[in-house]
């Protein structure tokens, strides 16, 4: 009686381990299954932390942990390469793209946390490397790794606030140049009548960091529709033509006592008359209630003996309704 109550105790306990081992692997399949579900969420809704946290906690309990495909390696190697070989912003930003890209195939993996954070810094985006470092310290890292990534955290967060206090001391002098805004070119003759006028160009003006940037998105280097063209107004206002830079294009600026300053690049018609390039100051307006701003050209010269011709050139920006 005794050995037949031992058996059957090996023999519920056998059946026990087994039920345990199956319930185990079944629990790993259906987390793996999950995560893959997940995964499919996360493509579609890219900046759901919530959905990202939850992936990054899920694959970071795996045993064994998912494998990180080998496009998402390729990408990070590449992101690598472009910011240690960068030069400028723009290489910063291709750098992140690619860390971005290996993010997306395998959410859960540190490194691309930690190395997009850093290209995001370089960028001036505290607040984005912040969040991905967040990130970075919920993937399994090792306490030491915790430790230094939480001290990393502490100085985005003392550079944020410089960088907001900044945004908001020129937000306070230049915040109406913010928004959308049209470009008018005007041709005047001497009496003030309009002789030649383009259609309104779109305009976009906004702050950024210690500067003021007018982007235009046009059709003509000049805004006359005479010579083709395309370009955008980039750092410190300046009108980026290409391919090279042409007479008539101008650019906002201000000077060290954060007074507005327009320019205008190239004094004579570049084909017929001599040319000093060089940005000139031109009288500008803007009125009072900061909608419109209204920069002049005088004495335009003209062929075929480069003398002034009696005509002006208005530039005219109305902020949009």
């Amino acid at each position: 009686m005794v050995k037949a109550q031992i058996s059957m105790r090996k023999v519920l306990g056998s059946m026990f381990v087994c039920l345990f081992v199956i319930s185990v692997g079944a629990f790993a399949q259906t987390a793996r299954e999950q995560l893959g579900q997940m995964l499919d969420v996360l493509q579609k809704t890219p900046k759901d932390d919530a959905v990202r946290e939850s992936i990054i906690r899920l694959a970071r309990d795996l045993k064994p942990a998912p494998p990180i495909p080998e496009e998402a390696r390729r990408a990070l190697i590449r992101g690598n390469t472009a910011l240690e070989e960068a030069t400028g912003v723009d290489d910063y930003a291709r750098a992140a793209r690619h860390y971005e890209d290996a993010l997306a195939l395998a959410p859960w993996w540190g490194p691309a946390y930690l190395s997009l954070a850093r290209a995001q810094e370089l960028q001036f985006d505290y607040r984005s490397a912040q969040r991905n470092m967040r990130f970075y310290t919920l993937t399994g890292i090792s306490a030491e790794d915790v430790r230094k990534a939480q001290d990393y955290l502490y100085a985005l967060e003392e550079k944020q606030e410089r960088a907001d206090k900044t945004r908001a001391e020129f937000d306070s002098k230049f915040g109406w140049l913010n928004g959308q805004w049209r470009l008018t070119r005007k041709l005047l003759d001497r009496s003030g009548y309009a002789v030649a006028e383009t259609d309104p160009v779109p305009a976009r003006s906004n702050v950024e960091g210690n500067r003021v940037t007018l982007r235009v998105s046009a059709d003509t280097m000049e805004h006359d529709h005479r010579h083709g063209g395309s370009g955008s107004y980039g750092s410190y206002g300046a009108y980026d033509a290409s391919p090279t830079r042409v007479d008539d294009t101008f650019r906002v600026s201000y000077d060290s006592s954060g007074q507005l300053v327009m320019e205008i690049y190239g004094a004579r018609d570049r084909y017929t008359c001599p040319v000093a390039y060089d940005w000139n100051p031109i009288q500008f307006v803007v009125s009072t209630d900061q909608r419109t701003i209204t920069a002049t050209r005088e004495d335009l010269y003209g062929p075929p003996n480069c003398q002034p011709s009696g005509y002006s050139i208005t530039w005219v920006l109305e902020r949009a309704p």
